[in-house]
């Protein structure tokens, strides 16, 4: 019955009901196909750019960054705003950013535009989830919006890759930007000349965000990806520019401390912090975040150097990682959907499915290994990146205060896109490096040089995927001795009740 009666109001009157929620779902598609930089391009960008992989990789960070960032600002400016106005900026400010970037090459430059499209990205994003959500989830059920999120963000993306495979295979790498343009400039005149200003509340003013505290959070973390990414081939605090960014987080990071212990309104309040249970949470997506590089390093290392397999074909792989992930969104969707939600049993299968991977592909490395037997790990590994996923941010807002649970999610993506990911990526390529010298070391003969080279990589790729087994067994481990609060969530509230709670805790924090 709620379902029936609801209706999105944010469009003109002559817009037929059924036609408002697709058009939201194609809105929602089009600020997830845009980026301000593209993974699939990652190696394009490098020779287009003349920049290094490092420098791509930075720049893939700084926008993810840019994401999750943008949490403790997302009610803030639903409630300041308009629908419409703030689908109008996002795609507007999104398609700037796609313009710009492939036309600029000084790197920081690059850092900040790649920063500010993720922010303006997920502005979008977020503009579009949050009014779908009553739509989606009427009982205002948290883990049925939740696996419905993380499929699009996280799955759905697979596809987006192999399509922007195609486009920079047949075209070229500025296409997708030139692509993504053309998608934002259509969502902007279609909220332009279809939507109306609405509002779900009262204005809401933007008094009382920490501007500060955003810019030094982004430092701090931004200074923080820089060392892990280019440590190694800075040589580390041998160099000058590892130890001035140090230096500069660790200062970052002692005015954060003030601001949270002094200041009244921080960004990221101490409280969000002291969450009950975040500790596990976030060691949990630490490690996971750690794992998950052994699939972008070694994964990428084994088939493109060693099988040497093309764009194309590798892309048609993505189906199956895009086929695991919904397999792990409709499990979340049926399993957190029942009264008692099992979520150490959860985060139990999802992390033996990404275990599955890494041993998996321990038997496999090999030359002779063909693009069929990748299918059913990526399947797996797909799968089980979005249980964990789901199930995490699920229990999250079952044991978070109501007030900090949107700081909580900015806190959570710091861990695991923010440092996990650039400190496995770290981990998993030195270690790479030093395994390939010390197989060559241990090599007798009967091989030529370049025969030597190839049993050398496979087998510090072998031992890499040895390792991350052990790794992983060892996180199984401690999933099994943690202690889950089980039970039900608290209901997810509407938007209207949830204007209600949040605008009174911004007044009497």
């Amino acid at each position: 019955m709620t379902e029936q009666k609801f209706r999105f109001l944010s469009f003109k009157d002559w817009i037929p009901d059924p036609l408002r929620f697709w058009i939201y779902i194609l809105f929602l598609l089009a600020f997830q196909f845009s980026n301000g930089m593209y993974f699939s391009a990652m190696s394009q960008m490098s020779g287009g750019l003349s920049l290094t992989m490092n420098d791509v990789k930075m720049l893939s960070y700084a926008m993810l960054m840019g994401q999750t960032m943008f949490f403790p600002l997302a009610f803030r400016l639903k409630f300041r705003f308009t629908n419409r106005t703030c689908l109008l900026s996002a795609a507007c400010g999104l398609a700037l950013c796609n313009l710009i970037v492939p036309h600029v090459h000084n790197l920081l430059a690059l850092v900040f535009l790649c920063f500010v499209g993720g922010l303006i990205r997920l502005w979008g994003t977020f503009e579009c989830l949050s009014t779908l959500m009553p739509k989606i989830a009427p009982t205002h059920n948290f883990a049925l919006f939740l696996s419905f999120v993380f499929f699009i963000v996280l799955g759905v993306i697979n596809l987006f890759d192999l399509i922007c495979v195609r486009i920079i295979y047949y075209y070229r790498w500025e296409y997708l930007h030139y692509t993504a343009t053309i998608l934002l400039g259509l969502v902007f005149l279609a909220a332009y000349f279809i939507m109306q200003p609405h509002r779900i509340a009262p204005k809401m003013p933007l008094l009382g965000l920490d501007g500060y505290g955003f810019i030094l959070w982004s430092a701090f973390l931004l200074l923080l990806i820089f060392v892990a990414q280019y440590g190694n081939q800075l040589n580390w605090l041998h160099s000058p520019y590892i130890r001035a960014a140090l230096g500069a987080a660790a200062m970052a990071f002692g005015f954060l401390l003030i601001r949270m212990n002094y200041f009244r309104h921080p960004f990221l309040d101490i409280s969000s912090f002291r969450s009950k249970h975040l500790t596990v949470i976030l060691w949990l997506f630490l490690f996971l975040g750690i794992l998950l590089e052994a699939k972008s390093v070694l994964q990428n290392i084994f088939t493109g150097g060693i099988l040497q397999f093309d764009a194309i074909n590798l892309s048609t792989a993505k189906l199956f990682e895009f086929a695991g992930s919904l397999a792990g969104a409709v499990t979340c969707w049926f399993a957190l959907s029942r009264p008692n939600r099992p979520y150490k049993l959860m985060t139990f299968i999802g992390m033996g499915a990404v275990i599955f991977y890494t041993a998996a592909m321990y038997f496999l490395v090999s030359p002779q290994t063909n693009l069929e037997k990748l299918y059913l790990p990526l399947f797996f590994c797909g799968f089980g990146h979005l249980v964990i996923y789901i199930t995490l941010t699920v229990y999250c807002q079952a044991v978070t205060p109501f007030k900090n649970f949107f700081q909580v999610l900015c806190i959570l993506g710091l861990i695991r896109t923010g440092i996990a990911s650039p400190i496995g990526d770290a981990i998993y390529s030195r270690a790479f490096d030093g395994l390939i010298s010390k197989h060559l070391a241990t090599l007798t003969g009967g091989f030529n040089a370049t025969q030597m080279q190839l049993q050398a990589v496979l087998g510090a790729m072998r031992e890499l995927f040895g390792w991350s087994v052990v790794f992983g067994v060892m996180l199984l481990v401690l999933i099994s001795l943690a202690h889950f609060k089980e039970g039900a969530t608290k209901s997810f509230l509407s938007l209207k009740n949830f204007y209600k709670k949040y605008s009174a805790s911004e007044q009497n924090p």
